[in-house]
């Protein structure tokens, strides 16, 4: 038994924006579970933020039902719990590319909670 295998199971969540394929972050993720060593299990759970604004007249209902569709036919472990609508108007990213309102972010908050909420779970 190795040293890993005594102890008790480390436990990651992981946070990728993108797993298209030829995408970076879905390279990343592959990468972990790839390199991950004997006795450590790597699992993969899907939910998505919609972050349409007012500009977008369904709010990317289509495009998120579609999701959904495709992520059910390969079998994609869904956390509803996660699955959010949280709009992003434009105004509110900074020069640099963040988010400060506090509202978003207590959403975001809450999806990161779920997440670690359902790996918690599924671990026990």
């Amino acid at each position: 038994m190795t040293a890993l295998a005594a102890q008790e199971p480390v436990r990651l969540l992981l946070v990728c924006g993108s797993l298209r394929a030829g995408s970076t972050n879905a390279a990343v993720l592959k990468t972990v579970q790839a390199v991950a060593p004997g006795g450590v299990e790597t699992a993969s759970y899907d939910a998505w933020i919609n972050a349409s604004g007012t500009a977008a007249p369904t709010g990317g209902a289509d495009a998120h039902e579609s999701l959904r569709k495709v992520l059910g036919y390969v079998g994609a472990e869904i956390v509803e719990d996660a699955c959010s609508a949280i709009p992003v108007a434009r105004r509110l990213v900074d020069a640099d590319g963040l988010i400060r309102d506090d509202e978003i972010r207590t959403g975001l908050a809450r999806v990161l909670d779920a997440l670690a909420g359902h790996l918690r779970r599924a671990g026990s």
